[in-house]
Protein backbone atom coordinates (compact mmCIF):
# COMPACT_ATOMS: atom_id res chain seq x y z
CA UNK A 1 0.00 0.00 0.00
CA UNK A 2 1.09 3.60 -0.52
CA UNK A 3 0.00 7.24 1.00
CA UNK A 4 1.92 10.33 0.56
CA UNK A 5 3.05 12.30 3.54
CA UNK A 6 4.34 15.48 2.92
CA UNK A 7 5.23 15.11 -0.72
CA UNK A 8 6.90 11.81 0.28
CA UNK A 9 5.61 8.65 -1.30
CA UNK A 10 5.36 6.26 1.76
CA UNK A 11 5.40 2.58 1.23
CA UNK A 12 3.53 0.34 3.92
CA UNK A 13 1.13 -2.87 4.90
CA UNK A 14 -1.54 -3.80 7.31
CA UNK A 15 -2.45 -7.11 7.95
CA UNK A 16 -4.24 -9.03 10.62
CA UNK A 17 -6.95 -8.06 12.77
CA UNK A 18 -7.38 -6.76 16.41
CA UNK A 19 -5.84 -3.94 18.58
CA UNK A 20 -3.48 -1.76 16.47
CA UNK A 21 0.00 -2.41 16.49
CA UNK A 22 2.31 -0.08 14.63
CA UNK A 23 6.07 -1.08 14.04
CA UNK A 24 8.59 0.79 13.13
CA UNK A 25 12.00 -1.07 11.44
CA UNK A 26 16.01 -0.50 12.23
CA UNK A 27 18.82 0.86 10.22
CA UNK A 28 21.11 -1.04 7.73
CA UNK A 29 21.84 -1.17 4.66
CA UNK A 30 18.75 -2.23 2.33
CA UNK A 31 16.48 -2.88 4.92
CA UNK A 32 13.02 -2.14 5.14
CA UNK A 33 9.69 -3.65 6.59
CA UNK A 34 9.49 -7.08 4.42
CA UNK A 35 12.96 -8.07 6.67
CA UNK A 36 10.36 -8.24 9.87
CA UNK A 37 7.99 -10.56 7.16
CA UNK A 38 7.82 -13.70 9.73
CA UNK A 39 7.37 -11.76 12.83
CA UNK A 40 4.71 -9.62 11.23
CA UNK A 41 2.96 -13.27 10.49
CA UNK A 42 2.98 -14.31 13.92
CA UNK A 43 2.07 -11.06 15.78
CA UNK A 44 -0.95 -10.32 12.78
CA UNK A 45 -2.77 -13.34 14.80
CA UNK A 46 -3.33 -10.99 17.67
CA UNK A 47 -2.93 -7.43 16.52
CA UNK A 48 -3.67 -5.35 13.13
CA UNK A 49 -0.50 -4.70 12.38
CA UNK A 50 1.06 -1.91 10.67
CA UNK A 51 4.23 -1.25 8.98
CA UNK A 52 6.35 1.39 7.20
CA UNK A 53 9.49 1.99 5.38
CA UNK A 54 10.57 4.76 6.84
CA UNK A 55 11.85 7.72 4.63
CA UNK A 56 15.04 6.86 2.85
CA UNK A 57 14.54 3.15 2.95
CA UNK A 58 12.94 0.65 1.37
CA UNK A 59 10.01 1.59 -1.25
CA UNK A 60 9.30 4.95 0.35
CA UNK A 61 11.14 8.16 -0.82
CA UNK A 62 14.14 9.68 0.93
CA UNK A 63 14.13 12.97 2.72
CA UNK A 64 15.34 16.10 0.60
CA UNK A 65 17.36 17.09 3.17
CA UNK A 66 18.88 15.57 6.37
CA UNK A 67 16.53 14.59 9.29
CA UNK A 68 17.02 14.78 12.85
CA UNK A 69 15.48 11.77 14.99
CA UNK A 70 12.32 15.13 15.33
CA UNK A 71 11.73 14.98 12.32
CA UNK A 72 11.25 10.83 11.64
CA UNK A 73 9.03 11.50 14.91
CA UNK A 74 7.10 14.40 13.11
CA UNK A 75 6.74 12.26 10.29
CA UNK A 76 5.37 9.00 11.60
CA UNK A 77 2.86 11.19 13.67
CA UNK A 78 1.67 12.61 10.29
CA UNK A 79 1.61 8.53 9.21
CA UNK A 80 -0.74 7.87 12.38
CA UNK A 81 -2.83 10.69 11.09
CA UNK A 82 -3.26 10.03 7.56
CA UNK A 83 -4.71 6.49 8.56
CA UNK A 84 -6.74 7.99 11.41
CA UNK A 85 -4.55 5.87 14.19
CA UNK A 86 -5.68 7.21 17.32
CA UNK A 87 -4.89 4.59 19.88
CA UNK A 88 -1.95 2.21 18.96
CA UNK A 89 0.89 0.27 20.24
CA UNK A 90 4.45 1.41 19.28
CA UNK A 91 6.58 -1.51 18.48
CA UNK A 92 10.41 0.06 17.51
CA UNK A 93 13.68 -2.52 16.31
CA UNK A 94 16.62 -0.08 16.93
CA UNK A 95 16.53 3.27 14.98
CA UNK A 96 12.56 2.25 15.27
CA UNK A 97 13.43 2.52 18.63
CA UNK A 98 14.97 5.75 19.47
CA UNK A 99 11.82 7.35 17.09
CA UNK A 100 9.60 5.66 19.53
CA UNK A 101 11.17 7.26 22.30
CA UNK A 102 11.20 10.38 21.21
CA UNK A 103 7.16 10.06 20.58
CA UNK A 104 6.32 8.74 23.96
CA UNK A 105 8.36 10.93 25.37
CA UNK A 106 6.24 13.82 24.09
CA UNK A 107 3.06 12.08 25.51
CA UNK A 108 1.56 11.84 22.58
CA UNK A 109 -2.38 10.64 22.92
CA UNK A 110 -1.75 8.05 19.87
CA UNK A 111 0.17 5.64 21.34
CA UNK A 112 -0.94 3.41 24.83
CA UNK A 113 2.06 1.36 24.89
CA UNK A 114 5.51 0.92 23.16
CA UNK A 115 7.40 -2.31 22.28
CA UNK A 116 11.33 -1.59 22.31
CA UNK A 117 12.89 -4.12 21.07
CA UNK A 118 17.24 -3.84 20.78
CA UNK A 119 16.58 0.40 20.67
CA UNK A 120 18.81 2.31 19.94
CA UNK A 121 18.62 5.75 21.72
CA UNK A 122 21.48 5.85 24.52
CA UNK A 123 24.43 7.65 23.03
CA UNK A 124 27.84 8.00 25.00
CA UNK A 125 30.72 8.66 22.44
CA UNK A 126 33.04 5.93 22.21
CA UNK A 127 36.83 7.05 23.21
CA UNK A 128 37.92 6.19 19.45
CA UNK A 129 35.02 8.75 18.11
CA UNK A 130 36.21 11.12 20.71
CA UNK A 131 39.65 11.06 19.60
CA UNK A 132 38.56 11.87 16.26
CA UNK A 133 36.25 14.68 17.11
CA UNK A 134 38.68 16.22 18.94
CA UNK A 135 41.25 15.80 15.76
CA UNK A 136 38.97 16.43 13.07
CA UNK A 137 39.45 19.99 12.49
CA UNK A 138 43.59 19.77 11.75
CA UNK A 139 43.41 16.60 10.05
CA UNK A 140 43.91 16.94 6.58
CA UNK A 141 40.90 16.04 3.60
CA UNK A 142 42.97 13.54 2.32
CA UNK A 143 43.77 11.39 5.59
CA UNK A 144 39.84 12.12 6.51
CA UNK A 145 38.89 9.87 3.54
CA UNK A 146 41.48 7.28 4.93
CA UNK A 147 40.16 7.58 8.06
CA UNK A 148 36.14 7.48 8.21
CA UNK A 149 36.16 4.06 6.55
CA UNK A 150 38.47 2.35 8.90
CA UNK A 151 36.82 4.71 12.06
CA UNK A 152 33.26 4.74 10.97
CA UNK A 153 30.45 2.67 11.80
CA UNK A 154 29.29 -0.01 9.15
CA UNK A 155 25.52 1.95 9.13
CA UNK A 156 27.66 5.45 8.22
CA UNK A 157 30.18 3.97 6.16
CA UNK A 158 27.01 2.21 3.46
CA UNK A 159 25.11 5.19 3.42
CA UNK A 160 25.77 8.36 1.24
CA UNK A 161 24.42 11.75 0.69
CA UNK A 162 21.74 12.98 2.82
CA UNK A 163 21.05 9.50 4.86
CA UNK A 164 24.86 10.13 5.57
CA UNK A 165 24.50 12.92 6.84
CA UNK A 166 20.87 12.29 8.34
CA UNK A 167 22.53 9.04 10.04
CA UNK A 168 25.23 11.67 11.37
CA UNK A 169 22.34 13.95 13.12
CA UNK A 170 20.73 10.89 14.66
CA UNK A 171 23.30 9.26 16.28
CA UNK A 172 24.47 12.30 17.79
CA UNK A 173 21.43 12.83 19.88
CA UNK A 174 21.35 11.13 22.82
CA UNK A 175 17.91 10.57 24.10
CA UNK A 176 18.89 9.78 27.78
CA UNK A 177 17.58 13.02 29.38
CA UNK A 178 14.30 12.35 27.87
CA UNK A 179 13.23 8.74 28.52
CA UNK A 180 11.69 9.47 32.19
CA UNK A 181 9.23 11.58 30.79
CA UNK A 182 7.95 8.34 29.21
CA UNK A 183 4.98 7.54 31.25
CA UNK A 184 2.97 4.86 28.99
CA UNK A 185 3.49 1.00 29.81
CA UNK A 186 6.88 -0.44 28.20
CA UNK A 187 7.94 -3.76 27.18
CA UNK A 188 11.71 -4.08 26.52
CA UNK A 189 13.06 -6.98 24.08
CA UNK A 190 16.93 -7.47 24.30
CA UNK A 191 19.07 -9.98 22.93
CA UNK A 192 21.66 -11.26 25.92
CA UNK A 193 24.23 -10.76 22.61
CA UNK A 194 23.45 -7.56 21.47
CA UNK A 195 26.81 -5.44 20.90
CA UNK A 196 25.50 -3.15 18.90
CA UNK A 197 23.15 -1.78 21.60
CA UNK A 198 24.05 -3.62 24.55
CA UNK A 199 22.45 -4.73 27.50
CA UNK A 200 23.46 -2.37 29.53
CA UNK A 201 21.26 -0.01 26.96
CA UNK A 202 18.46 -1.84 28.44
CA UNK A 203 19.04 -1.76 32.15
CA UNK A 204 19.42 2.09 32.35
CA UNK A 205 16.22 2.34 30.19
CA UNK A 206 14.24 0.10 32.34
CA UNK A 207 15.57 2.05 34.86
CA UNK A 208 14.69 5.48 33.49
CA UNK A 209 11.08 4.30 32.74
CA UNK A 210 8.76 3.52 36.02
CA UNK A 211 7.22 -0.11 35.75
CA UNK A 212 8.86 -1.05 32.64
CA UNK A 213 9.38 -5.15 31.77
CA UNK A 214 12.66 -6.49 30.41
CA UNK A 215 13.02 -9.92 28.93
CA UNK A 216 16.34 -10.88 27.35
CA UNK A 217 16.50 -13.79 25.13
CA UNK A 218 19.84 -15.58 25.63
CA UNK A 219 22.16 -16.36 22.32
CA UNK A 220 20.52 -13.33 20.76
CA UNK A 221 22.07 -10.57 18.92
CA UNK A 222 20.74 -7.34 17.60
CA UNK A 223 19.09 -8.99 14.94
CA UNK A 224 16.56 -11.08 17.19
CA UNK A 225 13.47 -9.60 15.28
CA UNK A 226 14.20 -10.72 12.34
CA UNK A 227 17.04 -13.62 13.18
CA UNK A 228 14.49 -14.96 15.89
CA UNK A 229 11.10 -13.79 15.02
CA UNK A 230 8.87 -16.65 16.26
CA UNK A 231 10.21 -15.89 19.89
CA UNK A 232 10.17 -12.28 19.57
CA UNK A 233 6.77 -12.86 18.64
CA UNK A 234 6.08 -15.25 21.63
CA UNK A 235 7.15 -12.38 23.91
CA UNK A 236 5.12 -9.57 22.34
CA UNK A 237 1.86 -11.96 22.23
CA UNK A 238 2.59 -13.41 25.95
CA UNK A 239 3.60 -10.28 28.40
CA UNK A 240 0.57 -8.33 29.77
CA UNK A 241 1.69 -4.56 30.34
Amino acid sequence: MQITINNLKTDYLKIGAGPTLVFLHGWSKDINKERYQKLFDSLSQKYQLIALDLPGFGQTDSPQKPWSVSDYAKFVNEFLDKLNISNCIMAGHSFGGRITLKLASQNNPKIKKIILIDSAGIERKSLKVKLLSSVSGIIPVSVKKILIPILGSKDYNDVNGVLRETFKLVVNENLEPIIPKIKVPTLLVWGKEDHTTPLWHANLIQKLIPHSVLITVPEANHGLPYRQPQKTAQIILNTNL
